[in-house]
């Protein structure tokens, strides 16, 4: 319904179709541009909640302005000021700049810090090496450990948000207390290590 709509979307490059929703179970994305008007999305999605039973919950609804720095501004400081914007749903949370917004596991806004994004996965992953820091793991063990609780809490977060130098060196600094058990000069190099 979406689709074959009459917003406008996102063009991007390389796509033949504008881009106008991404669809994931229960979690719905649509990108309109500054001359979609939201009632028609609006009226699609009242369309579509009738038909599926559901109902569309707007307090759950996150706008997150897109464009110049000065529109985006002007659009998120007005809605906040008056709670309305054009006709966008009022009781939605309108990003600021600076607010990261989740969506499917990432994080996305304008002008968001990456490590305050990254700062809580990194919390995680020290306090479940601390965990395994009680046990005697060989060192075939701890290389199975980094695998699985360092690699594996962080490979999401890096492909759908990147990793930032700093927070690649944090991690770096867990393994190599967790592999070394804290010794200031480890038996062997970094680059051995890896191979």
């Amino acid at each position: 319904m979406i689709q074959k709509s009459q917003l406008q979307g996102f063009e991007v490059e390389g796509l033949k179709e504008p881009v106008k929703a991404t669809l994931f179970a229960d979690d719905t994305t649509t990108y309109l541009s500054e001359n979609d008007d939201f009632s028609v999305l609006q009226e699609i999605l009242d369309t579509w909640c009738s038909a599926a039973k559901a109902k569309f919950n707007i307090a759950k609804t996150e706008i997150i302005p897109i464009g110049e720095k000065s529109y985006r501004e002007k659009m998120a400081k007005e809605y906040k000021d008056t709670g309305r914007w054009k006709s966008y749903p009022q009781n939605a949370h309108m990003a600021g700049e600076g607010d990261a917004i989740r969506i499917l596991g990432g994080f996305f806004g304008n002008g968001i810090d990456q490590l305050a994004v990254w700062s809580p996965r990194i919390a995680k992953v020290a306090a479940a090496i601390e965990r395994w820091k009680k046990g005697h793991a060989t060192l075939d063990g701890k290389r199975h450990v980094i695998q699985m609780v360092i690699a594996g809490m962080t490979q999401y977060l890096t492909d759908v948000q990147r990793m930032p130098e700093a927070v690649t060196r944090r991690l770096e600094k867990i393994i190599r207390e967790y592999l070394w058990e804290g010794k200031a000069t480890p038996p062997i190099t970094n680059q051995n290590m890896y191979q």
